[in-house]
């Protein structure tokens, strides 16, 4: 059994191949000896169809005290194309644990772009998951049961159990890219005849599906294997939002870490689109706007989008609804909210507006300016003026932006966010879609970009466009301080729309 870690890559977007390394998890005050490999699998990554890269789990045993530990490591590696680049999504997670699947430390690093990674360690504490962040910060515990299963014994509960057709039964496991605890529902089928190796071959193995309880309301993927005689895991799948079907088969080293077809691969950037009949003149310029919205399947659809000053959600009807759009081009001539709360002031992991660099920035950018609203304009100015547009950033954080002034939109919001709070203005980052004419024809893609608060209203800011105001183009999902997070959790919300979204444009002025 095998928890595929696995985000879309709009929400991931890992972008740089490094060595993989072990987890430095370990027992409470232990010295371990020296380890032994005890499992070393390799499997091949297919997506839609081509040959995209692997996952590498390897297993170590150690002793300690005359008791066994074993130490699990999960390297995911991607290559996909996005906007025609090629990008290396790259991931890695692990455990500690004893023979029963206790387990006893954690570990994740995700890679944010070439020169910038986000690795946390977790140690189990009653229950309570004492968390670091690259080796030295603690982090707010993350709350922990004792009943979590490790990744190790995961892979052995299909053999322990024997299953065979017809078998439920559920366990609890931990996801390091999130740092929460969640349930799975674990439902053995029948046994099928199954293409492996992308058609090259066929197998008559069994099926057994994995689906995983929701992280903070969203739904992730389940996880569909094929087991042979041994219960073993030959061949597995996944829907992953924003990325497609992808497909992983037991194989040699040599077998997946072999070349793969980059031309081949499906652009992630044109699968993602959601089309449109309908072409907008001048998009950025509009100043009011009214869609129907259809969330395929959803039963909350009215929930999906976020509503405030410039944007409202009306006749809602099962899985589609009304969006109103009104374009903001400045404060409101009467005042809002009195006050503002503190996150939206606050320097956190991915807003760092302490650092500084981006306070030298954001001083470089305002000048003299002492109106708020001024402030929030020069600094979309200067970051649109002096960055330059790159795709092999994947959500880096505000400090690492403004050493590098590259990337794609989630790095301009977040330095124009964390510069505006270097300079007394609170901000934060709004996701959701923006229309595009593209050389197959117009379509909203997914979009990041910046709201500032001023005079007690949410006014809407866009580096990446740079004009000084957002028009009835951008259709809002969802905002988020990224206060107190270490994770991509912010960015959840999509998950209930990547692949779903169908979008008619019914007026635009």
């Amino acid at each position: 059994m095998r928890r595929l870690a696995v985000l879309p890559a709009i929400l991931i977007a890992m972008a740089c191949l490094a060595p993989a390394q072990s987890t430095n998890a370990q027992p409470n005050n232990a010295q371990i000896s020296e380890k032994k490999v005890v499992q070393d699998i390799w499997d091949v990554a297919y997506l839609e169809g081509a040959k995209a890269g692997y996952v590498h789990t390897y297993v170590t045993e150690s002793l300690h005290g005359g008791k066994k530990f074993y130490q699990t490591v999960m390297v995911l590696f991607l290559t996909v194309k996005r906007n025609d680049q090629v990008i290396q999504l790259r991931m890695e997670t692990g455990m500690l644990e004893n023979p029963q699947g206790k387990v006893f430390g954690t570990y994740m690093r995700h890679y944010l772009g070439p020169e910038k990674k986000l690795e946390i360690v977790g140690k189990v504490v009653g229950k309570e998951l004492q968390l670091t962040l690259d080796g030295d910060k603690a982090l707010k515990p993350a709350p922990w049961d004792d009943r979590v299963v490790g990744m190790y014994r995961q892979q052995r509960l299909f053999a322990e159990r024997k299953v065979k057709t017809g078998d439920t039964f559920d366990y609890l496991s931990f996801e390091p890219t999130v740092n929460l605890v969640i349930g799975n529902e674990v439902e053995v089928k029948r046994v099928e005849e199954v293409e492996m190796f992308g058609g090259k071959s066929r197998r008559k193995l069994l099926r057994v599906e994995t689906k995983p309880g929701k992280i903070e309301g969203q739904q992730f993927p389940t996880m569909i294997s094929w087991l042979d005689r041994d219960f073993q895991a030959v061949r597995s799948q996944m829907e992953a939002p924003g990325l497609g079907k992808i497909l992983l088969y037991r194989t040699t080293k040599e077998a997946a870490l072999g070349p793969a077809a980059v031309a081949q691969l499906p652009d992630i950037a044109v699968k993602q689109l959601v089309r449109v009949k309908r072409k907008i003149a001048r998009p950025y310029a509009s100043r009011s706007a009214i869609y129907r919205v259809t969330v395929k399947g959803e039963e909350e659809a009215g929930r999906t989008f976020a509503q405030d000053s410039r944007q409202r959600i009306k006749n809602v009807q099962g899985a589609s609804f009304d969006l109103y759009i009104d374009s903001q081009r400045g404060p409101a001539n009467e005042d809002g909210e009195a006050k503002v709360a503190p996150k939206f002031m606050q320097s956190s992991y991915f807003i760092n507006c302490d650092d500084a660099r981006v306070k030298q920035l954001a001083r470089k950018a305002v000048g003299a300016e002492k109106d708020a609203w001024k402030k929030a304009l020069r600094i979309e100015k200067w970051v649109h003026d002096h960055m330059t547009t790159r795709q092999d950033e994947a959500l880096a954080t505000a400090d690492h932006v403004a050493r590098t002034l590259s990337g794609d939109c989630t790095e301009y919001s977040m330095l124009t966010a964390a510069m505006c709070r270097a300079e007394g203005v609170p901000a934060r980052t709004a996701i959701g879609l923006i229309y595009a004419d593209t050389e197959s024809g117009p379509a909203f893609a997914f979009h990041m970009w910046t709201e500032v608060w001023i005079l007690g209203r949410w006014i809407p800011i866009d580096a990446t466009l740079g004009q000084g105001y957002v028009g009835a183009t951008h259709l809002k999902i969802t905002d988020h301080s990224w206060n107190d997070t270490r994770t991509l959790n912010p960015l959840l919300p999509l998950l209930r729309v990547l692949g779903r979204l169908s979008i008619d444009v019914v007026r635009v002025e």
